[in-house]
């Protein structure tokens, strides 16, 4: 097991709270707290990496990522004077077949603020990226009816390789337009699959939601504002 820091982007701070994530005693809401305050971390190097390309982005991102990871990005975004252009999916990420490692996970459900479609940067936020999976599919979902022209691929850790597998999936046209921007890359998987150290585990159950089919009942709070706002 080995991991790899960012340098460039990691201060002593943020490696305080990658720590954290990996502490099985944290409660899960401390642990949503933290993955909060990477988010805060996130939302100003997002800002500094896409400059005054555009005034509004759209930022894509899971359900139990929405109120703690997605919520400190958006903040941060909105404060800087950027219209934050919301996109959540409900994925069910499963294995068809047991003899393989190929995963699938189909959209349940999803939210999106109005205008999204014509934003020039498109924000893909996970906590933990370990295969192409769920970013594929919601990035495939998203991409077939905009055209960004920057893609920014967002996560606190990574699994070594991750991000040559999610490259292949796509056409040379789309994926040249990947920028990543992550803290912490892993090389290894525990025997139940999950990446060590990674987030800490299976990070439904870090967040509290238990397993998929409860975080798929659950509607965010930011979710719940942004219908409210819109109405």
């Amino acid at each position: 097991m080995a991991r790899t820091i960012e340098n460039d982007l990691v201060d002593q701070h943020t490696i305080k709270l990658l720590n954290s994530l990996i502490d099985k005693a944290l409660p899960s809401s401390a642990y949503a707290n933290v993955m909060y305050e990477l988010g805060l971390r996130f939302g100003s190097l997002i800002s500094d990496r896409i400059g005054s390309l555009s005034d509004a982005v759209s930022l894509v991102c899971t359900v139990e990522d929405a109120d703690s990871l997605g919520k400190g990005i958006v903040e941060v975004l909105e404060e800087k004077g950027r219209k934050v252009l919301l996109t959540v999916f409900w994925n069910k990420r499963f294995k068809p077949n047991k003899e393989n490692d190929i995963s699938v996970a189909p959209i349940l459900r999803e939210f999106h603020d109005e205008g999204y479609k014509d934003a020039r940067v498109l924000i893909v936020i996970k906590s933990i990226i370990a295969n192409s999976c769920v970013v594929r599919t919601n990035l495939t979902r998203l991409i077939e009816e905009s055209n960004p022209e920057r893609i920014l691929v967002v996560a606190p850790v990574l699994l070594e390789g991750a991000t040559k597998k999610l490259e292949n999936e796509f056409d040379s046209v789309v994926s040249k337009k990947f920028e990543y921007l992550y803290f912490a890359v892993d090389n290894a998987k525990t025997s139940d699959g999950n990446v060590d150290p990674g987030v800490g585990g299976n990070i439904y159950e870090r967040l509290g939601f238990g397993d998929q089919d409860n975080k798929n009942r659950f509607t965010p709070a930011i979710v719940k504002q942004r219908r409210q706002r819109s109405a």
